[in-house]
């Protein structure tokens, strides 16, 4: 309220006022700080800017001082602007004035590049688990029709049933893994699926306990991430002399709590980690993107057995 005591009326002569201020703080963020201070060429903006800071002032002075003494005569500040106190009262609130709009426009430009930065990030997320599921499902693919066509030279009887099972699961596959979340039932059914199919396969080599959880609580989980480690226990398990998988799950307040332990043929314990497969790397590494801060995941290797745990808060329907 520094020019009258009606609002309506100093908004207005602010506004003349405030005009030069506007013009310098525009052609500083809009065309100085992009051409020169974010293209780095520091000394040719602060001399540009000081330079505009000079011509500025000197123009508002002049501008000030005629607006005040033909236009808004009834205040008696031309002689004010004019002078060299009015010269330096202006220069503050010019420097001002370009302090608080660079310090705005650099905090929104942060927060859109932060904005940016997500969402790159958001789609290498998603990319690399595109990967991840293309790197589980040719494997899983190989395995199942393996068993399929060593069972069909046995059984034709059992090797129709073993089609049948496999149809259910690449179902599962092609119309399920496109959803970032499914039922954890769904999930158990493609998993007993594919048990039954390793369990027919191998007759009586293979001695398998399973025990999945009738009540699931409402909870989803994401597609294809329990089958590599259920396939990962057969596969390394595999053994002319016998060999057993034990997998139990259970579900407590939400969270899933899932154990598998099998045997380990001895081909497998001389064969390096770097060659014993994908399947529980992709696993982690799902996990870690889908799952960060809301899973357990532990390996244990004694001896002639090989355990996993995996504990995963899951969201609900």
């Amino acid at each position: 309220m520094n020019y009258h005591t009606n609002i309506l009326e100093n908004i207005e002569t602010n506004i003349f006022a405030f005009i030069p201020y506007a013009i310098i703080v525009y052609i500083n963020l809009y065309v100085l700080m992009p051409r020169y201070l974010l293209q780095k060429k520091i000394a040719s903006y602060v001399a540009l800017l000081l330079l505009s800071i000079v011509l500025i002032t000197l123009f508002s002075s002049y501008y000030l001082a005629y607006y005040f003494e033909y236009i808004n005569v009834y205040l008696p500040t031309a002689r004010f602007f004019a002078s060299l106190p009015g010269k330096i009262a202006i220069v503050t609130e010019v420097i001002l004035s370009l302090c608080l709009s660079m310090t705005l426009f650099l905090i929104d430009a942060w927060y859109q590049k932060e904005r940016s930065i997500q969402e790159i990030e958001q789609k290498q997320l998603e990319t690399e688990l595109n990967l991840l599921k293309n790197q589980i499902n040719p494997h899983f693919l190989f395995n199942s029709l393996n068993s399929i066509y060593v069972m069909l030279g046995k059984n034709l009887e059992q090797g129709k049933n073993l089609l049948l099972q496999f149809s259910e699961i690449l179902s599962h596959q092609l119309y399920e893994t496109s959803k970032k979340k499914i039922p954890l039932e769904r999930e158990f059914e493609n998993l007993q699926n594919y048990i039954d199919i390793e369990r027919i396969r191998h007759e009586d080599l293979v001695t398998v306990m399973c025990n999945f959880p009738k009540d699931n609580e409402n909870l989803n989980i994401a597609p294809m991430l329990l089958l590599p480690l259920v396939e990962n226990a057969f596969k390394h398990g595999q053994s002319t002399k016998g060999y057993h998988v034990r997998i139990n799950a259970s579900v407590t307040l939400g969270t899933l709590n899932f154990n598998i332990e099998n045997s380990v043929s001895e081909k497998t314990r001389n064969t390096s980690k770097k060659e014993q497969g994908i399947g529980l790397t992709n696993v982690k590494r799902r996990l870690a993107l889908i799952y960060p801060n809301l899973h357990l995941f532990q390996v244990v290797a004694k001896n002639a057995t090989f355990i996993v745990n995996l504990n995963i808060q899951l969201d609900e329907n």
